[in-house]
């Protein structure tokens, strides 16, 4: 194994720390996700798909920017561990800590979309069970538009299409 320089590990240090700026402003972006799941913003999930891509693309763009780093400085075949061994000792705590930095905002990531995805499956579960108790009760009978009646129930409103009485059958 090469050593490597002073100056090395100090390019791949300042590249993880600005990666990891990506990563915080992702658990920040989740954090509040998190909150609108909870929240049944469907407005702002919505709205907020563009930057949930954006976060993603540029995620994405960080990452083939490191492979070239590394594979530039011929570290493209080291793990983390080796390339702490490798490391100058001036420059070893920060580059511990930059990974461990590095790794604590990942698992946050990847435990905020489990949890997210978790409350989601729970919330449709929930909406499931709601709505086959409120069709056991009251068969739907042929076409027809239904709204839910009074007593907690569903009605048939019309038998025909509201477009038809609009527009006119041909």
């Amino acid at each position: 194994m090469t050593d490597m320089t002073t100056a090395q590990a100090l390019q791949i240090i300042e590249f993880l720390e600005d990666y990891n700026k990506h990563f915080l402003g992702c658990v920040s972006f989740l954090n509040l996700k998190q909150q609108k799941v909870l929240g049944d913003d469907l407005v702002w999930l919505h709205d907020s798909l563009p930057e949930e891509q954006r976060l993603s693309m540029a995620g994405a763009s960080l990452e083939n920017k490191r492979l070239e780093l590394m594979k530039a400085l011929g570290f493209e075949n080291h793990t983390s561990s080796q390339l702490l061994e490798m490391c100058p000792q001036e420059a070893k705590n920060r580059f511990k800590s930059a990974c461990e930095a590095l790794e604590n905002s990942i698992d946050k990531i990847k435990g905020l979309n489990a949890d997210i995805l978790e409350i989601v499956e729970k919330k449709l579960e929930v909406a499931e069970k709601l709505l086959d108790n409120q069709f056991k009760h009251k068969a739907l009978t042929g076409p027809g538009f239904y709204d839910r009646s009074s007593n907690g129930g569903v009605a048939k409103v019309r038998m025909t299409d509201p477009a038809d009485e609009i527009i006119g059958k041909m």
